[in-house]
């Protein structure tokens, strides 16, 4: 199986809490930035792709020129005859019904719209530049166009947001029935706005958040598939869940990260040198590094592990440090052994980073 993720590194404005790569869109320079992910494209032409996800930044603040244009590129340089998912992100405040056309006409069909709050007074908190209307008037309209497999994004945890206000919003949203919900704990991280201005979140607050949204997506249908997502059945998305089975992807565009031929890469996290390096046929990659065995088997333990029904193989645990722990996790009951398959034990999923970081050599 092989995925291609294209990272789009442009926003309206940088969300208080985040730290992932982006700036602010100026058309002009966006245009260089699509022809260069067309050239690098090249690099990988005919590869037979299962999967596609176009992530950000914000992807749909692209015009719909643009957009047009990748989407034509992508349709055309690589073979999607096996293709099963192809995923594009948005945010409501930037997209229109034209776009929606666009993408479906292209073959997307799946879309990942960033919700995060139904409030529009903790949307103004977090920065972000849409409202609840927005996004309810976009989820119509995607709806309108064809769109079935439409995955919300929410975040927890955030400052001011009480349980009640919480269980509020997953009511609010079960209404919209979407096929995938991922929802996310406020992370204050260095360099945003959040950690400058010294915002501070609740583990048990946020633990109660997140033992509430277990209890209740599953009484109402969803399936807990992965400790951040809740599908539709049949509608877990494919090309994540590739990530956490440790599987192959490309990586086109600034500071995307990649894994191919046992080699995981990043490249260059700055789009004029990227658009440089890709426009002189030169390699974009500065990270480079090689998954012998023994990082393949704790990167296959950490990923699979995330996986809550499928869970990872138990021949990954192959050396006795690994197995000692085992040993021990499956005695405190906080993972279980099912056949030759390891996961955690229901109601633990939320001490992942303290299980999963045991296995640490």
């Amino acid at each position: 199986m092989l995925g291609l993720y294209i990272h789009i590194p442009f926003c309206k404005q940088k969300c208080f809490y985040c730290n992932f790569f982006s700036i602010r869109y100026e058309e002009d320079f966006a245009d260089e930035y699509i022809d260069a992910l067309i050239k690098h494209s090249l690099d990988f032409k005919d590869k037979a792709l299962d999967s596609v996800y176009i992530g950000g930044g914000t992807p749909s603040i692209l015009s719909s020129k643009q957009i047009e244009k990748l989407l034509c590129c992508i349709n055309d340089k690589f073979d999607l005859s096996k293709l099963f998912e192809f995923t594009f992100e948005l945010n409501s405040d930037s997209t229109t019904l034209e776009k929606l056309t666009i993408l479906k006409n292209y073959n997307v069909n799946r879309l990942s719209i960033g919700l995060e709050s139904v409030d529009d007074r903790l949307l103004s908190l977090l920065g972000r530049v849409h409202n609840f209307n927005n996004f309810c008037n976009v989820y119509d309209l995607a709806r309108q166009v064809g769109f079935n497999n439409i995955s919300i994004d929410l975040m927890y945890g955030i400052s001011h947001q009480t349980l009640k206000d919480w269980k509020n919003a997953l009511r609010k949203v079960l209404s919209f029935n979407s096929a995938n919900l991922s929802l996310y704990p406020l992370s204050i991280e260095k360099d945003t706005m959040f950690y400058k201005r010294g915002i501070v979140t609740s583990e048990y607050v946020q633990r109660d958040m997140y033992d509430f949204s277990v209890e209740f997506l599953e009484q109402n249908g969803y399936n807990h598939y992965e400790i951040s997502n809740w599908a539709r059945s049949g509608k877990e998305s494919f090309h994540n869940t590739n990530y956490w089975r440790n599987k192959e992807y490309i990586a086109i565009g600034a500071g995307a990260s990649g894994y191919l031929n046992r080699f995981r890469y990043k490249n260059v996290e700055n789009i004029k040198e990227y658009i440089k390096l890709i426009n002189k046929g030169l390699n974009a990659q500065f990270e480079k590094e090689y998954i012998d065995d023994k990082l393949y088997s704790f990167e296959s333990i950490m990923l699979g592990l995330r996986l809550l029904k499928e869970g990872v193989s138990i021949k990954h645990f192959n050396n006795k440090y690994y197995q000692n722990v085992l040993k021990r996790c499956i005695d405190e009951r906080v993972l279980v052994q099912d056949n030759n398959v390891i996961k955690f034990a229901k109601g633990y999923e939320f001490l992942f980073n303290e299980i999963v970081s045991k296995f640490v050599i």
